[in-house]
């Protein structure tokens, strides 16, 4: 594990100076914010860009701007949103079409679409802009779309005020408060606690299948924020959210490595929580060689290091989204990607927890994170197949095995 940790981190450094040296050197073609005025008003002839503030102007005082050139600092669930915003000399709104985002493709695919932002149309900058109240919220894509209309309308107000002479308030930027990050907080602090009485007395495990079943209705569905390596790829590319329930699934993740390994792996991943169902159905499962089965444990780890190296070097997370809950649980995913979550699901039936021990990332990556800990020599019910020990990195901290070191208090 030493060396597989290493190589990973080696990797990530590695990738993540050679595509700094790449968008230094190769900066790429910036976007054609006129090809978006096109689509936007295509009878208006716009001048070329002015500078104070930075927004087109046509003769009769339509005015088009890029959101992000006038309010940087809004920001969705992975970075900005950049919009191509056009105004009527009333200050109503012409047309919205999004030029760039790092947001999860799966969540957002219906905000990007004309039929979505089309509703912003003939609104005024005067309007609240407050998804679901005067425009349409997205489920599981919540953050992003109030990200969106905050943008759109920030911006548009700058304008109004400063080219267009309409007098409206403008708001600061802030974090998306809610109480979204405080469900999450609730069912992670509980089932840290636990965890910790099931180490002292057995009867305490049988709490363990109640957060699993919870975690897929709060984590999956309504929350959608299952812990993602898209979420750490975003942090360590500085693109950070304006979600507090982003910082609090991170957070809270990171913290649970250092004090109990992959605890959410065995205690709140609703993806994992499906598949250890699955794999309680009474058939009968493959028993493959010890040697054989960590091998192909290894494979997890292989995938990870080349995610992580076409992902920063690229600069494009999307690239390294290969995660099956991202498709199940955004309800959204190509036939590839359909397939895989219906193969590894399937999978469970015959070899317990299939994608956590071969496929998964985020197992690969809190694999690499976690600990040395005594007191788990696997068993024979292990739900992630390890029957004899220690193997902490694979180890999802279910405590059925664990057992108090000799000598400890």
């Amino acid at each position: 594990m030493k060396r597989i940790r290493t190589l990973l981190f080696a990797t990530a450094a590695i990738s993540l100076a050679v595509g700094y040296c790449l968008r230094l050197l190769f900066p790429g073609s910036s976007i054609d914010e006129r090809a978006f005025l096109k689509q936007i008003a295509p009878g208006l002839a716009f001048s070329e860009k002015k500078v104070s503030p930075p927004h087109y102007a046509t003769t009769d005082n339509f005015t088009a701007f890029n959101s992000y050139d006038l309010v940087p600092s809004v920001r969705g669930y992975a970075g900005p949103i950049k919009a191509m915003v056009v105004l009527s000399p009333d200050g109503r709104i012409v047309g919205v079409r999004i030029m760039e985002h790092n947001e999860t493709k799966n969540y957002v695919r219906y905000m990007e679409s004309p039929d979505y932002l089309d509703r912003f149309t003939g609104k005024s900058i005067t309007d609240q802009f407050q998804v679901d109240k005067d425009l349409d919220g997205i489920s599981r894509a919540t953050v992003s779309v109030e990200a969106l209309a905050k943008t759109v309308r920030e911006s548009s107000r700058i304008i109004g005020s400063e080219v267009l002479g309409i007098r409206t308030a403008v708001e600061g930027r802030g974090l998306v408060f809610g109480l979204e990050w405080l469900w999450y907080m609730l069912l992670f602090s509980t089932a840290v606690s636990f965890y910790f009485m099931s180490r002292k007395s057995k009867k305490f495990l049988r709490a363990r299948d109640v957060f699993l079943m919870v975690s897929i209705p709060l984590t999956g569905l309504y929350l959608s924020s299952p812990f993602s390596v898209l979420q750490v790829f975003n942090a360590v590319l500085m693109r950070p959210s304006s979600s507090t329930l982003w910082y609090a699934v991170i957070i809270s993740t990171f913290f649970s490595l250092m004090i109990a390994g992959r605890f959410y792996c065995g205690w709140l991943c609703p993806f994992g929580t499906l598949s250890e169902f699955i794999g309680r159905l009474p058939f009968r499962k493959w028993e493959l060689p010890a040697e054989t089965d960590y091998k192909w444990r290894r494979l997890k780890y292989v995938l990870l290091a080349a995610a992580t190296a076409v992902v920063f070097i690229s600069g494009r997370v999307e690239f390294g989204n290969y995660e099956t809950y991202v498709t199940l649980f955004s309800f959204h995913g190509n036939i590839p990607a359909w397939t895989l979550v219906a193969l590894t699901l399937a999978a469970n039936i015959r070899i317990e927890r299939f994608w956590c021990r071969y496929l998964c990332p985020v197992a690969a990556l809190t694999g690499i994170l976690t600990r040395e800990a005594k007191g788990y020599p696997g068993a024979p019910t292990c739900p992630i197949g390890i029957k004899e020990g220690p193997f902490i990195s694979e180890c999802i901290r279910c405590n059925k095995c664990y057992r108090k070191p000799a000598g400890s208090e």
